[in-house]
């Protein structure tokens, strides 16, 4: 009797130990989240780049280590496209390629091929769905008391005007306003380059754009420092650039660790 208390006590640790087990599993990334946060709630850091990994360097290259200057974009490589002859061609129809979540529930480099064919309806003919998704590191933080006055938006890499993909957490990070949709008078942002390609595209059904985004991001920060904007038109040269453009918001210091942030005191 027991021997058989024993085996039945053991069991029942052994199936409690499966279901730790799978639960951290199934809930792995919000977990990995959740440590880096509370590891980080006192002051805002900053990472020494001496820390970065030499893979991750070589990856990096100098965007991940640019420092805003008060400039939102700048160009990269004479705002040149590093699109290769192959990716200049239109093999297909339009396309959009995602990349898989990281352990930290990240995205990254998001690539596609905009066509006319790809862009949703008009919100007239087909009202946008609500977002939903909460990128990594992503709050609800006001900045002033416009109804656009948010310090975060969930920005998209792949626009939504171009594909319609909306709820998509591979598609999705955590942009300040000043990335994603700067409306200061002459204030270039991401929202600047999009409509620059989609006006493009909405005058022929044979316009074809090779189309690159991606965020950096600096060690296990939540938050890119930046995103890397790249496109190139494929039967002319209407379309051409290639920028860098700082996650950052005049006036505010934000910890790219976790998306805590707060008003610089002048």
């Amino acid at each position: 009797m027991k021997n058989y208390r024993m085996r039945k006590a053991a069991r029942s640790l052994f199936i409690g130990f499966l279901i730790v087990i799978g639960f951290c599993y199934l809930n792995r990334i919000q977990i990995s989240q959740k440590i880096i946060e509370v590891s980080s709630q006192a002051d805002i850091v900053s990472i020494d780049k001496e820390t970065d990994t030499p893979a991750e360097k070589g990856r990096l290259g100098r965007l991940g280590q640019l420092e805003y200057q008060g400039q939102n974009v700048i160009t990269i490589n004479n705002n040149k496209p590093s699109f290769s002859s192959n990716d200049l061609q239109v093999k297909s129809e339009g396309w959009q390629k995602l990349s898989s979540l990281d352990w930290l529930g990240r995205p990254h480099v998001a690539n596609a091929l905009l066509n006319q064919k790809l862009m949703p309806p008009s919100q007239k003919e087909k009202a946008r769905e609500r977002l939903t998704v909460n990128p990594p590191g992503y709050r609800t933080v006001r900045t002033g008391d416009k109804p656009s006055d948010w310090l975060y938006n969930r920005s998209h890499l792949i626009g939504y005007q171009f594909t319609g993909l909306n709820n998509e957490a591979k598609n999705l990070f955590t942009g300040t306003r000043q990335l994603n949709a700067d409306s200061r008078n002459d204030a270039q942002s991401m929202v600047t380059f999009e409509s620059e390609i989609a006006d493009y595209l909405k005058i022929s059904p044979d316009h074809y754009v090779c189309y690159q985004v991606e965020p950096f991001y600096r060690n296990v920060e939540l938050i890119p420092r930046g995103v890397h904007m790249q496109a190139q038109s494929i039967t002319d040269k209407t379309i051409s650039f290639n920028v860098y453009i700082f996650n950052v918001q005049d006036g505010w210091q934000i910890n790219s660790l976790n998306g805590q942030a707060s008003r610089i005191r002048e």
